[in-house]
């Protein structure tokens, strides 16, 4: 699975250039961390900027990936916010959001953002609890309660 990961706030450049430098200087996500340059959405011309592309290959780099991205946000002053895609949705989390690090493993594990900004972890072929793959809290209803924005339009 690829994350796609935009940074807003601050000097967007900058905080990428150092978001990207973060990744990097982890161990378990040397090497899957890439940039590309950004297309241009629906209706705008030319490409915004940069973003960062993760290949995560299982429950080991999503973890990691997800703990990386929650420390990082919390060394930014002023207002900086991720948004992450994968897995079919998309997620932007800032300062202000309660355990990113919790909901950024949902989303990337395939569970589903819900419109308060809280996730729901994929239950198991057989009901019993979280999917075997999935990372992150347990599925009962509403796990992770934070101030994130989510959107499943991602992909």
């Amino acid at each position: 699975m690829l994350a796609r990961i935009e940074v807003d706030g601050g000097d967007p450049l900058v905080e990428l250039a150092a978001l990207e430098g973060w990744l990097r200087s982890a161990p378990e996500l040397r090497g899957l961390v890439r940039r590309e340059r950004a297309a241009p959405r629906p209706g705008e011309m030319g490409a915004l900027g940069d973003v960062l592309v993760a290949a995560l290959g299982g429950g080991g780099a999503i973890t990691a990936l997800a703990a990386a991205l929650g420390t990082w946000l919390m060394t930014r002053r002023g207002q900086v916010s991720i948004k992450v895609a994968g897995g079919g949705h998309q997620v932007e989390i800032d300062i202000k959001s309660a355990d990113p690090e919790a909901l950024l493993r949902t989303i990337l594990a395939g569970g589903v953002p819900l419109p308060d900004g809280q996730a729901v972890v994929p239950a198991a072929k057989d009901g019993t609890g979280p999917a075997p793959d999935a990372t992150g809290p347990p599925a009962d209803p509403a796990v992770a309660g934070t101030g994130a924005r989510s959107d499943r339009s991602a992909g």
